[in-house]
């Protein structure tokens, strides 16, 4: 017998299904008085609509007239601006342009009155890099001011040193030294003098090596470690050898001869660390061997012992569950006791489950994750009301964890929608404060960049009273991902509306039509993505609202017969959206249908889910998700999976119980 209900309980929000009447709870906000750096604009509070679109023109061109260097068409136009909310990017333009003949008094006296603006510390930091470039040390060193801005202390380093304080400067460059990333050009010339000075020991640069290859650094490495020396390169290039062939740390100890240095075990653990999650048997078997013949400590066991209980567990066969039962890693992280965990459930090892969950600390025994995985196991038991009991104590939220868990009890679905209530004026009041008013004009003016920038100035001050109100107006204004980073920010969940707002609907709607696919699982891409940043950019190169990679937007637009799309097109929302739906659809034909590994494959590709899948037997689908090897890849399934049923309910639709939403995991099939 099992708990899962045999008939849907129809979805509903506590109250009224985001119906803003009566029912609805909702949280009414005024404005207390402002902090001195939040207070508002008299000036600019007094201006009408037209006022102030009228002084964007003129801005505009007395930007152009600048830049032109039409001097007296500037002035004229500036005077008229002295009240206008961006009049400070025009006198921040004006010095940076010949910022290497502006006095510093004129520099120190902009830096004065707008410190509370963004634009000082862009000020500071051009006018020290032309200061350091113009050899002015004696300034440098007088106006500079702490920063962990790696070049401009390089440049006050280097200053230092001119003005004869040798030591002060050496010092501030061994502590710069510390860093796994390379350090910029600014760095070079006190470099060399530092290293002339006899502070480079082969201790120091060993350091540094370390904190490299520990960040897979190779070419950086290959560069220090021509300064180590003859005698060390051997064990740089042995340990390069490992990284890029992590088997090779089996044949790597036969050069150690019994020594236990520093380096043996970095090179150990780090190709114990790679080997693990390529070949986690072959590294279970040399950790049996070598844990005891080498003094690791705690750290480096710690590191070793959680990758590979990580890589074991999610091989999902049996031999790499019965290595991981035969080890007996004695760690009680929850990093490592996690796959013990998972490798019983998958064993139906019940008893051997409800033991390893025993083992978490009282702040992890009680999370929601594991208060769904307490209760599973108990429901595979037969501890019928147990389970219940402990089902019920998480499906009052709104989460993944107590979807499932209502889903197994037939319980309802708690979405507790709480929408902020400011009245017009307060709203009207925070728009006024300086750092808001520039933000919005910038957002008018489509300077997206420079308006986030002012957006988070000006909340990083705010209470939480004026961020809901803030979140609110960024909303008004149409600026969703603000909305929602600003409501994040003062840790606010309830408004619903906010949170998940439907911009673009009338396009994502038809595309999602076109394409056949639920659209509240395009909403709820778009919402895990970007949050609704049109111009969103990722590391990786992924671009816009759905963050597709140029190369894969190019493939997609090729099956749908439309122009080749270049980076500027896929910031357009409609391009962006069409290509992103097209995309979701043609993984979902791939994985037959699975939305599961369809969603997973959006964010880590299809090839690596396809390796991801069960070897022998299928599995079930929250057992499967939770086995996912990228942390990263683990959450977007769990919030993407939320976030449509929660976007179901923002468009009005009818949707299935997650848990039927969730088919097994099956073997792959060939094809895919």
């Amino acid at each position: 017998m099992r708990l899962l209900a045999k008939h849907w309980v129809k979805v509903s929000i506590a109250g009224s299904l985001l119906i803003l009447g009566s029912s609805s709870t909702s949280v009414a906000l005024t404005l207390a008085n402002l902090p001195p750096q939040l207070e508002t604009d008299s000036s600019t509070a007094q201006k009408k609509p037209g006022q102030l679109a009228k002084q964007r023109q003129l801005f505009l061109q007395a930007e152009t007239a600048l830049k032109k260097g039409h001097f007296s068409t500037y002035r004229k136009l500036e005077h008229r601006l002295n009240d206008y909310p961006l009049y400070p990017y025009l006198r921040y333009m004006e010095l940076k342009r010949n910022i290497k003949n502006t006095s510093s008094q004129k520099i120190q006296n902009f830096l004065q009155t707008y410190h509370n603006t963004p634009l000082a510390n862009k000020l500071y930091r051009r006018w020290i890099n032309s200061l350091a470039r113009t050899g002015k040390s004696n300034a440098l060193i007088q106006y500079f001011r702490p920063t962990q801005n790696t070049r401009l202390l390089c440049h006050y380093a280097k200053a230092l040193h001119q003005v004869g304080k040798k030591g002060t400067a050496f010092s501030l460059m061994g502590e710069l030294w510390q860093t796994g990333n390379s350090l910029p050009k600014s760095c070079d010339a006190i470099l060399k003098k530092w290293r002339e000075a006899g502070y480079l020991t082969p201790t120091r640069l060993w350091a540094r090596i370390h904190l490299v290859m520990n960040k897979g650094k190779r070419r950086l490495a290959t560069y220090l470690g021509k300064s180590l020396p003859n005698k060390d390169r051997f064990w740089l290039s042995l340990w390069k050898k490992v990284q890029r062939n992590p088997e090779y740390v089996l044949k790597a100890e036969q050069h150690f001869k019994d020594q236990h240095s520093p380096i043996m075990h970095w090179i150990l653990v780090d190709g114990m660390t790679r080997l693990s999650r390529r070949k986690p048997l072959m590294a279970a078997d040399y950790w049996q061997e070598i844990r005891d013949k080498y003094h690791f400590n705690a750290e480096e066991k710690e590191r070793i012992q959680r990758r590979l209980a990580l890589s074991l567990a999610r091989a999902a066969t049996p031999l790499s569950r019965d290595t991981l039962k035969k080890l007996k890693l004695d760690s009680r992280e929850e990093s490592v006791i996690t796959p013990h965990i998972l490798s019983a459930i998958s064993d139906k090892d019940w008893e051997g489950a409800l033991s390893w969950l025993n083992t978490l600390n009282s702040n992890e025994r009680n999370s929601e994750r594991w208060h769904y995985w307490r209760a599973r196991t108990l429901e595979e038991m037969g501890r019928l009301d147990e389970a219940r009991s402990l089902y019920l104590q998480i499906t009052d939220n709104r989460s993944y964890y107590s979807f499932l868990a209502a889903d197994r009890i037939g319980d309802r679905y708690q979405m507790t929608h709480r929408p902020i209530k400011t009245p017009a004026a307060e709203l009207t009041k925070l728009q006024h404060i300086p750092a808001v008013a520039r933000a919005g004009e910038l957002y008018q003016l489509k300077r997206i960049v420079d308006a986030r920038r002012e957006w988070h100035f000006a909340i990083q001050r705010m209470d939480k009273k004026q961020l809901l109100i803030a979140a609110q107006l960024a909303n008004k204004w149409g600026w969703h991902d603000r909305s929602i980073i600003t409501l994040a920010l003062a840790q606010y969940w309830d408004d619903l509306e906010l949170r998940f707002p439907l911009a673009h609907k009338k396009y994502i709607e038809r595309q999602a039509k076109h394409e056949e696919i639920n659209p509240a699982w395009a909403f709820a891409v778009i919402r895990q993505e970007s949050a609704f940043t049109q111009d969103a950019r990722s590391t990786a190169g992924a671009l816009g609202l759905m963050q597709l990679m140029p190369r894969t937007a190019q493939q997609v637009a090729r099956s749908l017969r439309i122009k080749r799309p270049n980076r500027r097109d896929l910031l357009k929302s409609n391009i962006n959206i069409k290509l992103g739906v097209r995309y979701l659809r043609k993984l979902q034909e791939r994985f037959n249908g699975n939305s599961i590994l369809a969603t997973a494959s959006y964010n880590a590709g299809p090839w690596r889910v396809k390796g991801w899948m069960p070897k022998e037997e299928a599995q079930s689908a929250d057992l499967w998700i939770e086995n996912v090897p990228f942390t990263e890849t683990r959450k977007y399934l769990k919030r993407v999976l939320t976030y449509t049923i929660i976007y179901e309910q923002r468009l009005g639709l009818e949707g299935k119980p997650l848990l039927e939403r969730m088919m097994p995991i099956a073997t792959p099939a060939k094809k895919i």
